[in-house]
């Protein structure tokens, strides 16, 4: 069975169960923005929660086991590319935990827009050259931290990042690409 159809088979019988345990119980909604892929610890087990929709749940707090947002761009051949990030457990931000409570509906407020943050190191030197070692950090709106190393473009790695340090009057001084690791 492929990874897509097993996903929906998740996905709809995590609806089915919980639509079943809420018949005779109170619950609450959880809604998942599209272009997010969520999935939720439900008796220790990770459990996808369908995106775009009112999804009612057992009143609770939750705990996130994986969050993906992903967003199509037309690619080079013409048809549309999905690029994809993931979180980077345990760097949940304001979503390390999500409450449902009955008869109430929380919406999952995490994803873009991004804040993308640089930690710059003690400056070296390497083979005759001066090195600026830093780090890019990618943040979303809940405070949640983003892996750079599942920054995808379908199903491959997504090209390394280019940089341009230019100076306040947009000469480029120096210019090159990012390794992943």
């Amino acid at each position: 069975m492929n990874r897509v159809a097993l996903a929906m088979l998740v996905a709809f019988s995590l609806v089915a169960a919980l639509t079943v345990q809420s018949a005779t119980k109170p619950t609450g909604i959880l809604k998942v923005p599209v272009g997010m892929v969520l999935e939720l610890k439900v008796n220790n087990k990770p459990a996808q929660v369908p995106t775009g929709r009112d999804v009612p749940m057992l009143p609770g707090t939750y705990e996130p086991a994986s969050l993906t947002c992903g967003a199509t761009a037309p690619g080079l051949k013409g048809g549309p590319e999905l690029w994809t990030i993931k979180v980077a457990p345990p760097n949940w931000g304001k979503i390390k935990e999500i409450p449902i409570q009955a008869g109430a509906t929380t919406t999952v407020e995490a994803g873009p827009p991004f804040t993308l943050k640089t930690l710059v190191y003690k400056a070296e030197t390497a083979g005759g050259a001066n090195v600026i070692p830093f780090t890019l950090r990618v943040f979303g709106k809940a405070g949640e931290m983003y892996d750079l190393n599942t920054f995808k473009k379908g199903l491959s790695q997504a090209p390394q990042v280019a940089l341009q340090v230019v100076d306040e009057k947009g000469n480029v001084l120096a210019s090159g690409t990012l390794g992943y690791g």
